[in-house]
């Protein structure tokens, strides 16, 4: 059995002016319209939860949730430009993250997750120095991010699961050519995303558009050691 999730994720041009130092989970203030929106495929045999964190900045409808950057969350505050904008805490991703991700289901399953950034266009020097979102997971004991845009944008070049007891090496610290040995994402475990907007780089523009489609994979396997999180099982 294996199924599909899609987070669809519309992160605007950024606004312009600069930022007052942001804290975890806070904003300064902006007027443009920017929306996170973190949507479930439908799938009755889902065993992939997810599940919004305490920020006011994420609000669950139905089966999406929604992420706000625009300065509509209950603090009237959103994303800026010259400024690292953070939902969670990297310090304590368990009981402060952006949303967590959930085993509701019966067997082990192997996952990665993909950002694929709808408009490209602007995309100089493959990124480099320009805005970037990040995504870090973070599991027992370990964590893995990623930036997107990725020098290998909206090619299959995925976030890994995070290592440590539990799952992958454990004990081991994270290094690329280990991060896919020995994942499993067991029955009842949670991880716990952190997210974050950077707009401080020497070429970031207003204009710089990340918006979105992340796609998480999970697929269940019982006889897979390991696996590539850049060619992961097939789904």
């Amino acid at each position: 059995m294996t199924n599909r999730r899609k987070f669809l994720a519309g992160v605007g041009a950024l606004a312009t002016g600069s930022a007052a130092a942001v804290g975890t989970g806070a904003f300064t203030s902006v007027s443009a319209n920017r929306t996170v929106n973190v949507a479930l495929a439908d799938d009755s045999n889902a065993f992939v939860g997810l599940e919004p964190g305490d920020s006011e900045l994420v609000v669950q409808s139905g089966s999406t949730l929604q992420v706000n950057l625009d300065g509509t969350g209950a603090d009237g505050s959103g994303a800026n430009m010259d400024a690292v904008t953070t939902i969670g805490d990297p310090d304590n991703p368990q009981t402060n993250h952006a949303f967590k991700i959930i085993h509701q289901g019966t067997q082990p399953v192997l996952f990665k997750m993909n950002y694929y950034i709808t408009n490209t266009g602007w995309i100089q020097n493959n990124g480099n120095g320009q805005s970037h979102m990040t995504f870090e997971v973070f599991g027992d004991g370990g964590s893995t991010a990623e930036n997107y845009p990725h020098q290998s944008y909206n090619n299959d070049f995925s976030l890994g699961q995070p290592n440590g007891s539990g799952f992958g090496e454990s004990g081991t610290p994270y290094s690329a050519p280990n991060r896919g040995d020995g994942y499993r994402f067991n029955p009842g475990d949670e991880y716990y995303m952190v997210m974050s907007v950077n707009t401080t780089g020497s070429n970031a523009s207003k204009n710089d558009d990340l918006s979105g489609t992340a796609v998480l994979e999970p697929a269940t396997s019982t006889s897979q050691d390991k696996w590539d999180p850049k060619n992961p099982p097939s789904l």
